[in-house]
């Protein structure tokens, strides 16, 4: 679940927990692998408090199916899990259901040069910071977030294509007057120089809809361009204004996607930096996000991991009034991932996380290290 190389209308997704969809090789037009998890979980902060911290350890099990699917101008990748855990310490904790995750990736060839895509994922969890499309904390407690982006895209010539994307992005925190709903539009275009240079230009507006606030509207213009610098080297960056309206105030704030991407012998190093204004728990925020995914699927038969850390800066003062209250929280998560694979059903899969958030209202820092590891059964049906 690496962010994605295409352009896409939302930042990276932020890296939390173990990775608990491996499917197998497609064999035939349609594989279906149910897969049966044990683990055990460490957490040294489960309520993500700033004082009075409490440690657990759990015992866990997920059930899960992925299926793919691989036909002439369609392809579909696709999986759920649900997890279950028994606390050792306090038995309050037990439960079946908090944590789940879905997504779908699907292609469709329309006609020649005309490819309609549609992405969806599902995240719900207790760690409110595995949810929020930030990733700050608003205290554990259950919180889910669906986003789901289908994209048109028109390959008018061999050099020129024109795409139209949206974006539906829903947010939701219990107990919490902090539910958001964001909904999306844009129209991109790009056009190849050369082999290697690409120029890209894309215009959007975005409505932000939020539970305890007025809602707000964007519009953004940001070309850029894509460039190879070597066949496994490459580089793409948009940046431009965005326009935001709110509570009858306007402000301007500058929008950024860049990103560098490495192939190596064995795997990859991604690299990014956003900024964009978006709805988060906070309310109307702007965010700054540095991240990094390093992938070695190949290093060592059978074993897999990827290190994934993300750094944000999120403001709380777009289109404020005076008088108005401000705030600033900074977030920090590292990801660190493993799978290896013990034979032809079964696998190790392992994970480390480690959480930190500060803000500048004085409330208290947030630090949080969690310990995952598991067995995994993996039973792949192919239909040929």
């Amino acid at each position: 679940m690496l962010p994605s190389r295409a352009p896409t209308l939302l930042g990276p997704n932020i890296f939390v927990g173990p990775d608990l969809f491996n499917p197998p090789p497609q064999q035939g037009w349609l594989t279906i692998a149910p897969t049966f998890t044990l683990s055990g979980d460490y957490n040294d902060n489960v309520g993500q408090r700033s004082s009075n911290k409490e440690s657990d350890f759990s015992f866990g099990f997920t059930p899960g199916i992925t299926a793919s699917v691989q036909r002439r101008g369609f392809t579909l990748l696709a999986g759920y899990d649900v997890s279950g855990r028994v606390s050792v310490q306090d038995s309050s904790l037990n439960d079946f259901g908090k944590h789940q995750h879905f997504f779908a990736d699907m292609a469709y060839d329309i006609a020649p040069g005309l490819t309609f895509t549609l992405r969806d994922e599902f995240v719900r969890d207790d760690n409110s910071n595995a949810v929020s499309t930030a990733g700050e904390s608003v205290g554990a407690r259950d919180s889910f977030r669906n986003t789901l982006i289908p994209r048109l895209r028109w390959q008018a010539t061999r050099s020129t294509g024109f795409a139209l994307a949206g974006s539906y992005s829903l947010q939701r925190f219990s107990d919490l007057n902090r539910d958001t709903d964001t909904y999306r539009l844009r129209l991109e275009g790009d056009h190849r120089f050369t082999e290697r240079l690409t120029g890209i230009a894309e215009v959007g507006g975005a409505y932000l809809n939020f539970e305890d606030e007025s809602p707000a509207h964007t519009y953004t213009f940001r070309p850029g361009l894509s460039y190879a610098v070597t066949p496994t080297l490459q580089v793409r960056v948009r940046a431009g204004p965005s326009f935001v309206y709110h509570r009858g105030e306007q402000d301007v704030r500058p929008s950024v996607s860049a990103w560098l991407l490495q192939i190596f012998k064995y795997g990859s190093l991604q690299v990014g930096y956003d900024r964009a204004v978006t709805a988060q728990a906070l309310g109307l925020t702007d965010v700054d996000s540095f991240y990094a995914a390093i992938v070695v699927p190949t290093l060592v038969r059978g074993l897999q991991f990827s290190f994934t850390p993300r750094y944000s800066i999120l403001n709380r003062d777009v289109a404020v009034s005076s008088g108005e209250e401000t705030q600033r929280v900074t977030t920090l998560t590292l990801n660190l991932r493993a799978t290896y694979d013990l034979g032809r059903n079964f696998s190790l899969v392992g994970s480390y996380n480690f959480f930190r958030q500060t803000d500048d209202r004085g409330t208290g820092d947030i630090d949080q290290n969690r310990v995952f590891f598991g067995v995994q059964y993996a039973f792949p049906i192919n239909f040929y």
